[in-house]
């Protein structure tokens, strides 16, 4: 098997010398024993951990198959290529619109371009009209590259083709180049949108290079980690019907780099903890809306502010707003301002989001303003609704 398995490293590896040292090393290993006695599994596992050490190429591996496992007459192993496990079979896990109409995609997986084609365009339909796209990469181990090439067509110009990437595969010899289409619904077409992509150091291979490809064309602004430094396309080749070799046979040529990102990652604009991303981005998105006069972005940064980066205000400040209005009330509990309709026998926390501005802790699409006379003294509260409406409540 190791024999095997080396002569396909030779004949298929992107770089030839490293592929040739690569085999002669497995072979040593062998014949040193490294591999005695181990059964399928940790094989595998040794195999999968000699190869990157030896390369340092991440998306090398070797996995036991199946006992009983029988190949299909057309099978190559191909379909068993794909370096990472993703939780969906498309790799599109939520699509929402976010406060300040940012839209919000989040995806696990670019999967095989076929299957994902009518989830990709359903999730742009949804998501066209946003004022700012933030797009989740932080799971997303890798995929087709085909899918990338779909997506990213959505934020381009679909009447102007931009190169995206080149992709080189040495068994062929070829040079495969990727630029944006227009086979997707034009309509839905995000050109001039704000982007922002989420990445973490799970993030690999196509969510990679989407990532880098944007980055690269300052079409989007990258938040979170450095990515995991996988470039190099594979396919898959069944080693004495028992094992699939995972072999990178190709490496992205970035064609204003005229590089990749093997071995160094995607490195951010941005760079926070994964977790914190999102947060991040959000509160980026909005200020930059805001700053442009958007008038859903003013009000989705008052509540964002408000739970992410509250005014931390004193007893005395707080005591300020309590009292009677026309119709709601205001105390001071414990340090913390509370609120609630006349008549209503519950209490809601107060969150101060910036200086007489508030939100109720829990309540959505709601806050409150405090205006003053003009002596400074508080007068009455105007409640805010998010879809325009105000009303007013008079202080006792």
């Amino acid at each position: 098997m190791i024999s095997e398995l080396a002569q396909e490293i030779r004949d298929n590896y992107v770089f030839p010398e490293l592929g040739q040292k690569t085999a002669d090393f497995l072979l040593k290993r062998s014949n040193d024993g490294a591999y005695d006695g181990l059964d399928k599994q940790q094989l595998g596992m040794q195999v999968t951990q000699d190869l990157r050490e030896i390369t340092q190429d991440l998306h090398f591996g070797l996995q036991a198959l199946p006992d009983g496992w029988a190949p299909r007459s057309e099978n190559d192993g191909s379909e068993l290529a794909d370096p990472r496990r993703n939780t969906s079979p498309n790799g599109f896990m939520r699509v929402e619109r976010l406060d300040g109409n940012i839209g919000y995609l989040e995806l696990q997986g670019f999967m095989e371009l076929e299957s994902a084609r009518d989830n990709a365009n359903a999730a742009m339909q949804l998501l066209a009209g946003s004022s700012a796209l933030i797009v989740d990469l932080r799971n997303n181990g890798g995929g087709d590259p085909g899918t990338v090439q779909l997506l990213s067509s959505y934020l381009f110009d679909p009447n102007e083709p931009v190169h995206l990437n080149s992709l080189y595969f040495r068994p062929s010899d070829e040079t495969t180049e990727f630029w944006t289409h227009d086979k997707i619904n034009v309509e839905n077409a995000m050109p001039d949108v704000p982007v922002v992509v989420l990445t973490s150091g799970y993030t690999f291979s196509a969510a990679e290079e989407f990532s880098y490809n944007l980055q690269c064309l300052d079409r989007a602004t990258i938040v979170g980690e450095t990515t995991g430094g996988g470039a190099h396309p594979v396919d898959g080749f069944i080693i004495s019907d028992q094992f699939v070799a995972r072999i990178p046979v190709g490496r992205a040529i970035n064609p204003i780099t005229k590089t990749n990102w093997e071995g160094v990652g995607v490195v951010p604009d941005i760079t926070v903890a994964a977790p914190e991303a999102l947060d991040v981005a959000i509160g980026q998105v909005l200020q930059t809306l805001a700053d442009q006069g958007d008038a859903g972005a003013l009000w989705g940064l008052v509540s964002h502010n408000a739970y992410n980066n509250p005014l931390v205000l004193s007893k005395t400040e707080l005591g300020e707003y309590a009292g009677q209005y026309t119709d709601r009330e205001l105390m001071l509990d414990n340090g913390e301002l509370m609120y609630r309709r006349i008549g209503n026998p519950s209490w809601s926390r107060m969150i101060a989001a910036e200086k007489d501005i508030f939100v109720v802790d829990g309540v959505d699409g709601f806050q409150m303003h405090f205006e003053r006379d003009s002596s400074g003294a508080i007068e009455q509260i105007a409640g805010h609704y998010e879809q325009g409406r105000v009303d007013y409540s008079i202080r006792q």
